[in-house]
């Protein structure tokens, strides 16, 4: 990737997930009052719905596009890359906890409405998938940011339904479309507990591009926020 190396924050842990710790590490930054989050009761109901939704097979499968493609944080059995249809990749919402301040917010990705994404979507076999799937739903479920949804996606062994977790409009972080530019700005600034936004960039588009999933959205991006380092 050039010279854009990643800059390593904190990376979490399946542990941290399981026991609590991230939603910890919310209250102790003093910021809690900037995310509503879900209970764990509700995010943990919303893990069995999907589980007992999901097609007949082996494998429950989980799209990543982000994060989830570097740090997925749960042990999966396999891993395809594929394109899920009806969503693209977008940077919607504020960071102003983890990868941001209230002051100088980062922004996170989210699949957004309309188009496609190049992802890859983890299989964890179907009898290990509710207790395996809790890490992810904790995760990604923390607060109104995401709704979990299935999404098919096309791989190069057929097509898979897999459990996606797509932007909520109605989040307060949510902002929609924004110039690449000012979107650049807000990556280049934003810095939490988690370490920088242009950690979260970088690594995402490292690993896509390893993988052959070249998203030229994200690339340029990751030149523009080169031009706001410079």
């Amino acid at each position: 990737m050039r010279n854009n190396t990643p800059v390593q924050g904190k990376q979490l842990s399946k542990e941290d997930f399981l026991t609590g710790r991230h939603d910890e590490m919310i209250v102790e930054s003093g910021l809690e009052k900037l995310m509503k989050r879900t209970p764990v009761e509700v995010r943990m109901a919303r893990r069995d719905e999907m589980v007992c939704e999901a097609p007949a097979g082996d494998m429950v499968w989980v799209f990543g596009y982000g994060s989830l493609i570097w740090n997925p944080a749960f042990d999966y059995d396999e891993m395809r890359t594929g394109t899920l249809h009806g969503y693209h990749r977008q940077f919607c919402f504020w960071s102003k906890i983890g990868r941001g301040t209230p002051e100088n917010p980062g922004m996170m990705l989210a699949l957004d409405r309309g188009g496609s994404c190049k992802g890859v979507v983890l299989g964890v076999e179907r009898e290990r998938a509710q207790e395996e799937l809790t890490s992810v739903f904790m995760r990604e479920l923390t607060g109104e940011t995401y709704h979990a949804k299935w999404g098919k996606v096309r791989t190069d062994k057929g097509t898979v339904d897999a459990i996606t977790f797509v932007a909520n409009h109605d989040a307060e972080q949510y902002v929609g479309r924004r110039p690449p530019e000012e979107i650049a700005r807000y990556i280049a600034r934003g810095c939490g507990h988690l370490g920088p936004c242009t950690d979260y960039l970088f690594n995402t588009t490292q690993h896509l591009e390893e993988l052959g999933l070249n998203d030229p959205m994200m690339r340029r991006l990751c030149d523009l926020v080169e031009l706001e380092l410079s």
